[in-house]
């Protein structure tokens, strides 16, 4: 099983967010899927097998499937246009969460990605403590939105992860404030999924982009994830079409092989 590992929203190595992706040439089990994931250690490993005119794809953390992971798609994008089908602009990919596209630009690459409006909740008990910062607003999607008072409070956050995968009602939370160089800034916690912390995600930005458009009134945002390796994103809102876009660079760190017998399942 043909293996690499690619650097995504980055134009270095060592930065963004590393993600495992496996080309298939056969479908494997979701078993499988899920041992290779643990034992790779990245918060998310991808699956991809090519079909008649688009890519199937999945998504596996060492704690289960997701529906949706952005920086995998994008280096699933990357693994194809660089190795697999140079001559390629436009990818299409069938997966949980619908249908995605990432144009091939230079090298950049540009993903249309699902829209996720996210609803003012009341903040889940427990959460404020785990965190260690008072929480200004929630929202909930897929995931937990918490808006903070300032950039500084979100690069300075050191929450209780043991406390944070406790609570059942928070699966990831996305910390998120004004940003100085950028629209905002944001950092994503998933404990529940085996992930303490994200580095550069995608998926968060499904529900930032359309949030952050509206509380500052424009539809092209910059987003910079202030993790440790961090990343910068360039987002687009695309409300009438139900859809966000975020672009960004990747970088290929290994390619290998999986001394994998598959008929042995």
């Amino acid at each position: 099983m043909k293996y690499y590992i690619i650097d995504a929203f980055s134009d270095k190595m060592f930065g963004g967010n590393q993600a495992g992706v496996c080309v298939l040439d056969h479908p494997i089990s979701a078993d499988l899927m899920q041992n290779i994931a643990i034992e790779n250690r990245f918060s998310e490993t991808a699956f991809l097998i090519k079909r008649d005119g688009y890519y199937d794809l999945r998504w596996f953390t060492p704690g289960g499937e997701i529906d949706f992971c952005g920086h995998a798609t994008m280096g699933s994008a990357y693994v194809i246009k660089q190795f697999l089908e140079p001559e390629i602009r436009e990818i299409h990919f069938r997966a949980l969460c619908g249908e995605l596209t990432v144009v091939c630009e230079n090298d950049l690459l540009n993903m249309n990605a699902p829209r996720w409006v996210p609803e003012e909740i009341s903040v889940p008990e427990g959460l404020q403590e785990a965190l260690g910062a008072k929480i200004l607003y929630c929202g909930k999607t897929r995931d937990t939105l918490i808006l903070l008072d300032s950039a500084d409070t979100v690069r300075a956050l050191q929450p209780d992860i043991s406390a944070l995968a406790k609570l059942t009602d928070v699966k990831c939370a996305i910390v998120t404030a004004p940003g100085a160089d950028s629209d905002f800034v944001c950092r994503v916690f998933a404990p529940a999924f085996g992930v303490d912390e994200d580095p550069v995600t995608g998926s968060a930005h499904s529900t930032l982009i359309p949030y952050w458009a509206e509380k500052l009134g424009k539809t092209d945002l910059v987003s910079h994830q202030v993790s440790q390796r961090g990343g910068v994103l360039a987002c687009r809102d695309l409300p009438a079409d139900g859809r966000v876009e975020m672009a960004g660079k990747a970088v290929c760190y290994l390619i290998g092989e999986l001394q994998i017998d598959t008929r042995e399942e």
